[in-house]
């Protein structure tokens, strides 16, 4: 498969994955589908790519931060890990968006917190985590609601 094109699908996938989020994410037909469909689809693309990316002539490693820039100077790793960020962006997410219905916070207060998770990642679950904090009153906090 071409690697530009596998980008450019995978990339979509998430965009209206993340749309579809944030319009439904009160519907309980949208977690099983984003997770049981979406969040497989992407997992075996990044599994197509992280192998052929991780072996063979693949160089780096995870010990410094110039093994970890090798490793990635690979085109196959480099969309693997793309698609790992789009993937667990997603799932965390999804998380907020979920936590959000229990907590009963406004849709208009979890947008910009899904719009920076999906951007920026671990912003945006931090914005969220503030958000929770000042409306559970408390800073050491569980990851689930009951």
């Amino acid at each position: 498969m071409n690697p530009e094109l596998v980008f450019t699908v995978c990339s979509n996938i998430a965009l209206v994955s993340w749309l579809v989020l944030f319009v439904f994410y009160h519907k309980g037909w949208v977690y099983p589908l984003l997770f049981s469909v979406v969040l497989i689809i992407l997992s075996l693309f990044y599994l197509y790519y992280i192998i052929p990316g991780m072996t063979g002539d693949a160089e780096g490693g995870f010990s410094s931060l110039a093994e970890v820039a090798l490793l990635f100077g690979k085109k196959e790793a480099l969309l693997a890990g793309w698609i790992h960020y789009l993937a667990f962006d997603l799932f965390v997410g999804m998380w907020m968006a979920s936590d959000s219905l229990k907590l009963k916070l406004s849709r208009w207060i979890l947008l910009p917190c899904l719009i920076f998770t999906f951007m920026l990642g671990p912003v945006g679950f931090l914005l969220y985590f503030i958000i929770r904090s000042i409306k559970q009153k408390q800073v050491w906090q569980p990851p689930y609601t009951h």
